[in-house]
C-alpha cells in the first residue's frame, strides 16, 4: 500500500499524518504523530528541517511503513507565506530526505499553512471557497475557481490578530482594569483570570504582566476564561466575543472584495480554538456572514495535515 504524508506544521507544534493514496477522506483512526514547532522564521530553515526529517522517521517506525511506500509529501508551514520561502524551504527537505531513502520520484508539495487548512476544510466538490481562522493568531484565505489564492490578515499579533484569542485576551485584561477602577462595569473575567493565574486581586497583574516578558500563547491562553464567561451569561464577555467575530467577518469582507468571482453561496469554513470553543463568536460569525451575503458557512470537512495529505497527492 502506498502512502502520502500531510504535515501542519505551527510555531508550537506540528502535526504529522500518513495516509493512503488512495483515501479521499481521513481514516476513523489516523495514523498520526505529533511533534514541536516547524516555523522557519522562528526556529530557522535548517532546523525546521531537521525536526520534519526526525518526525516523519518517527512515524515510518510507529507505523510500520518503509520509506519506499510513500509517493508524496505535503508540507504546510506557519510563515511560509511567499515564494522564496517556499523554495529555500523544498531544497533544504529535499536534500534532507535523501536520508530517509524515499523514491526519487516522489512528489513534494510546500505551502503556508493557511492553504493546507483551506485545503483540508472545503467541501471535496468545492472549486472554490473561504477559511477564516481564529486561534492564537488570526487571518484568512480563499481560492477562487481559477486555483488563484487570496490572503487577508496575518500580521502578527503587535499589528494584527484581530478576533484572535490574543486579541480577546488583550481586551479582557482591559475591561477587567475598567472594572477594578469602576470605569465599567463588573465582569466574571476577573475572577476566573486572577484565579487562574494566582493572584489575588487586579492590581497584581501590573507587576504580573510587567515582571517579566511573556510569550505570545501564555497570553492568548487568557481567551478561555472569556469563553467561559459568555457561558454565563457575562454581558462583557459576550460584547468582547462579538466584537471579535465582527472583526473575523471584516477578514471574509476582504476576501470577497479582492475577488470577482466569490458569490453569496461560496462556502465559507472556520479554524481555530477560537472557532471550535466558542458557540457565541461562532454562531454571531455566521449570522452576520450570511446578513452581509459575503459565503455560505459550512463546517470543515477536514483538519489542515488532511489537506495537506491531498496536495501530496
Amino acid at each position: 500500500m502506498n502512502y502520502v504524508i500531510g504535515i501542519d506544521g505551527g510555531g508550537t507544534k506540528t502535526t504529522c499524518l500518513f495516509m493512503g493514496a488512495d483515501q479521499n477522506r481521513i481514516p476513523v483512526q489516523p495514523k498520526r504523530i505529533k511533534g514541536e514547532g516547524t516555523n522557519p522564521h522562528i526556529i530557522g530553515f535548517e532546523e525546521a528541517g531537521a525536526r520534519l526529517v526526525n518526525l516523519i522517521s518517527q512515524g515510518l517506525t510507529k507505523y510500520s511503513i518503509t520509506p519506499q511506500q510513500i509517493i508524496g509529501v505535503g508540507c504546510g508551514l506557519a510563515g511560509v507565506g511567499r515564494q522564496d520561502d517556499e523554495e529555500k524551504m523544498t531544497q533544504i527537505l529535499r536534500k534532507k530526505f535523501y536520508t530517509l531513502n524515499f523514491s526519487e520520484n516522489f512528489n513534494l508539495f510546500i505551502t503556508s499553512d493557511s492553504v493546507i487548512a483551506l485545503k483540508g476544510a472545503l467541501p471535496k466538490e468545492a472549486g472554490s471557497g473561504m477559511l477564516i481562522m481564529a486561534g492564537t493568531g488570526s487571518n484568512a484565505v480563499a481560492v477562487e475557481e481559477s486555483g488563484n489564492i487570496l490572503r487577508c490578515g496575518g500580521w502578527g499579533h503587535l499589528i494584527g490578530d484581530e478576533g484572535s484569542g490574543y486579541y480577546l485576551s488583550l481586551k479582557a485584561l482591559s475591561q477587567i482594569a475598567k472594572a477594578a477602577d469602576g470605569r465599567g462595569p463588573a465582569t466574571a473575567m476577573s475572577s476566573f483570570l486572577l484565579n487562574d493565574l494566582n493572584l489575588e486581586e487586579p492590581k497584581q497583574l501590573i507587576s504580573y504582566w510587567y515582571g517579566r516578558p511573556h510569550e505570545k500563547h501564555e497570553i492568548a491562553q487568557l481567551a478561555k476564561h472569556v469563553i467561559t464567561a459568555s457561558e454565563q451569561g457575562d454581558e462583557v464577555a459576550v460584547a468582547l466575543l462579538q466584537d471579535a467575530a465582527g472583526e473575523l467577518v471584516l477578514h471574509a469582507e476582504s476576501l470577497f472584495q479582492q475577488s470577482s468571482s466569490l458569490t453569496s453561496e461560496t462556502p465559507v469554513t472556520a479554524a481555530g480554538s477560537i472557532f471550535q470553543h466558542s458557540e457565541v463568536l461562532k454562531q454571531y460569525f455566521i449570522k452576520h456572514l450570511h446578513k452581509r451575503r459575503l459565503g455560505t458557512f459550512c463546517e470543515a470537512l477536514g483538519p489542515p495535515e488532511f489537506g495537506a495529505c491531498l496536495l501530496a497527492k
